[in-house]
């Protein structure tokens, strides 16, 4: 049997996007995003204060024109590169934790959602 953990929070931000040359209007959005891990060991994990971490790190997003955003410069903000970056950076803080990464789904609406899974040593993108 294989168990994990799924947290899930909330971030309010905007963003314009470029398609085909096209900038969308600046519009915001209420991103859902899950993050399931699992633990290394049996023994029991501290996870309030892995969550604090995790809110910690969406305070840098929260309220903002991702655009503007150093982490953004270059990069078309959508919703896949918003899950990549945030992957990467997640990553670092679970595995830290003696816990490993699973999975981030991130949700633009409620019937779109970007998933990246870790599977057998690589990274599903």
């Amino acid at each position: 049997m294989k168990t994990y953990y799924r947290f899930k929070f909330y971030l309010n931000a905007r963003h314009s996007v470029t398609f085909k040359g096209k900038i969308s209007n600046i519009h915001p959005h209420t991103w859902e995003i899950a993050i399931s891990f699992g633990t290394v060991a049996s023994e029991t994990v501290n996870f309030s204060e892995f969550e604090r971490e995790l809110e910690k790190y969406f305070l840098n997003y929260e309220g903002k024109y991702l655009n503007d955003l150093p982490v953004f410069q270059g990069v078309n903000p959508t919703m896949e590169n918003i899950g990549k970056i945030m992957y990467k950076d997640i990553k670092n803080v679970v595995n830290d934790k003696n816990l490993y990464f699973k999975r981030i789904e991130i949700s633009e609406n409620p019937t779109r959602t970007y998933i990246i899974e870790f599977t057998r040593g690589k990274t599903m993108c």
